[in-house]
């Protein structure tokens, strides 16, 4: 004949990693031994004993002193595991709801704990506790309901530290995941500090909170440890990196985005993140490299790719052409959104080039940016251009939109149409428009 174990007074709950809920087994599964035969128990004698107890996951406790504490250095005094003795019986049956997957029932038992006067904090928590199990069996990434109830045991704070602080852990990830930066970052500080142990997955809640505060600066020294710890760890080495740059280490940052690439090997991400930080650290040849492998490999994919490649080429003395060659194929396309600053940037470049039609074509491309603009000095440069290549109608047109849309020097213009006039032969509107100039 068998008989079923004692339930335990707390119940302990963990993360085997980031957000791996640790589910109960069943309790007719795990939870079953074979009766001695000299002695049968009561069903009473078997459900208030102490002798012998088992957590959730159904690990027997034979004695309080086998448990290991996981922070022995900890500031805070746990409380008393010692629940009221009268909620003993309502404890063990919503234990029992909850391992026969009994969901409604072990809630419902779980408020009729905490409502009750007789409770004390360590039966409260371990209702609570029971409620965050239920709210994340099916989904452990339900934040909504378990963000509050983790910070209700918080409140209550009637748990032993290691599953305290497990429970903090949890909240601190879940608040990031959630993309509540400043409560993670105030609840991993608050679990480094008082544990005096600096878990990793604390640190990378740290780093990466304030990382996402662009707290860069502050960011470092837990990224640096997380790197240290684990330096296979892309997304923390990516922050790092990047920390870097923001924080004026652009050399650092791209030595370590070169490590990200080494270990993604042709991820375009990765090497796009690489020109930019070469660039940033004013290496500007190795970042040409790293764009024109890119383009060699038809990896010139997204906006941020074929600007990173613009910017790069433009700091570059003699980069003409292949600036007008991305920029031009990334508007062909449609991926390089139209702006006046893109239009503008690919007329210099083939101004300044040996291209064919170089002159004629930059025109078109200033035309294009010129209505847009936020000023008429795109409309002034394209008038003195005009000018210069006896382009005359066309230079008095663009110095009056220049004038019409502001923001420049008005003599400048005046100067410009003087000069279309008299190329146009027309003397007197010359003069006064000379005149208009002040020159």
């Amino acid at each position: 004949m068998k008989r079923m174990r004692p339930l335990v007074l707390a119940i302990s709950v963990g993360l085997v990693s980031c957000f791996a809920i640790t589910s109960a087994m069943s309790a007719e599964e795990s939870n079953k031994t074979e009766q001695p035969k000299a002695k049968k128990k009561s069903y009473k004698e078997r459900m208030f004993d102490d002798a012998e107890s088992y957590d959730l996951s159904g690990k027997d406790i034979k004695k309080e002193e086998q448990i290991v504490q996981l922070y022995p250095l900890a500031t805070r005094i746990a409380p008393s595991q010692e629940g009221d003795g009268t909620m003993v019986k309502l404890r063990n049956q919503m234990v029992i709801a909850y391992q026969k997957n009994n969901d409604e029932e072990a809630k419902k038992l779980a408020q009729e704990i905490k409502a009750n006067p007789k409770a004390n904090a360590n039966d409260r928590a371990t209702a609570v506790k029971v409620l965050l199990l239920v709210a994340t069996r099916k989904d452990s990434y339900n934040h909504k309901e378990a963000i509050p109830l983790l910070e209700e045991s918080m409140e209550i704070n009637g748990l032993d530290n290691n599953a305290y602080y497990g429970q903090m852990s949890e909240l601190a990830q879940r608040y990031l995941l959630n993309q509540d930066y400043e409560d993670a970052y105030e609840t991993s500080e608050k679990f480094l500090k008082e544990t005096k142990v600096e878990k990793i997955e604390m640190l990378k809640v740290k780093g990466n909170a304030l990382f996402r505060l662009n707290r860069f600066a502050e960011s470092l020294v837990p990224l640096e440890k997380v790197h240290a710890a684990d330096p296979a760890d892309i997304q923390a080495t990516q922050m790092l990196a990047k920390a870097y740059s923001d924080g004026g280490q652009p050399a650092k940052a791209a030595e370590l985005t070169k490590t990200i690439v080494q270990a993604t090997g042709n991820d375009r991400a990765a090497q796009v993140n690489l020109a930019i930080t070469y660039l940033d650290a004013k290496q500007v040849v190795e970042a040409s490299d790293v764009i024109a492998e890119l383009r060699k490999n038809n990896q010139l994919v997204e906006e941020r790719d074929y600007l990173a490649a613009m910017n790069v080429y433009t700091a570059m003395k003699n980069k003409e052409k292949d600036t007008v060659a991305v920029m031009e194929e990334g508007f062909n396309k449609g991926i390089i959104k139209p702006t006046a600053v893109r239009y503008n940037i690919l007329a210099d470049a083939y101004y300044y080039s040996d291209l064919p039609n170089n002159t004629k074509k930059a025109i078109e491309w200033w035309a294009k940016a010129a209505p847009i603009a936020k000023d008429g000095g795109v409309y002034l440069n394209m008038a003195i251009v005009e000018c210069q290549e006896d382009m005359y109608q066309a230079c008095k047109e663009s110095a009056k939109s220049a004038l019409s849309k502001g923001g420049i020097k008005p003599g400048e213009a005046w100067q410009e149409i003087a000069n279309a006039e008299e190329g146009l032969g027309n003397s007197a509107a010359a003069a006064e428009a000379r005149r208009k100039s002040g020159k």
